[in-house]
């Protein structure tokens, strides 16, 4: 939180739009053509990127390093699994699939998009619900919180909702939402992976 209110702050004192740091830099163009590139454009977009591949080389990690050491199946599976749907929000987030290339390119809904990520959710959630009651989950559901407040602020301007400080709502969700995901990760692959002494 305080890590997005230095992009604001700083933004405001300096003329700057929070969302020339938010958004993609091609996202930026895509929607200002005539816009002026400098280098923090999508700057904190770039660095939740990062955020998604640390905690993909992390499950990633933590699934093999889980079934060499005998962890139980599930263990190792959860983490591949939400390893999988992390590399696919990494990919989505860095190409801009669901923004630009599905609707626009290959003339695909975005709805469609969504009900995938849905669906994954809620398979995730169903098959490997004993695996998170037995972590620190309350840091999951808010990494699920805050990513769905961003969706639903996306959902809610595609419906003509005006919201003020859009950028900071959508993208502020959704980057404290990486960043919770990659801590709640980050914890639950150590204490599943450590030793026992």
């Amino acid at each position: 939180m305080l890590f997005l209110a230095v992009f604001f702050i700083v933004g405001r004192m300096n003329g700057i739009k929070f969302d020339y740091f938010s958004r993609d830099a091609i996202q930026t163009l895509w929607h200002e053509p005539g816009a002026v590139v400098e280098p923090y454009i999508g700057m904190l977009s770039n660095i939740g990127v990062i955020f998604w591949c640390f905690t993909v080389a992390i499950l990633f990690f933590s699934s093999k390093i889980a079934k060499d050491f005998g962890k139980p199946k599930i263990v190792y599976q959860f983490f591949l699994f939400t390893g999988l749907l992390t590399l696919l929000m990494m990919i989505d987030d860095l190409f801009l699939l669901h923004d630009v290339i599905i609707p626009y390119y290959l003339n695909i809904s975005e709805k469609l998009f969504y009900l995938f990520y849905g669906s994954s959710v809620v398979a995730l959630l169903y098959t490997f619900r004993k695996v998170i009651l037995n972590t620190d989950y309350i840091l999951f559901l808010l990494a699920f919180g805050l990513m769905a407040g961003s969706v639903i602020t996306d959902v809610l301007l595609a419906f003509g909702v005006n919201i003020r400080e859009t950028y900071l709502i959508e993208d502020g969700f959704k980057f404290m939402g990486i960043i919770s995901w990659f801590v709640y990760f980050v914890r639950t692959c150590y204490f599943n992976i450590r030793p026992v002494r």
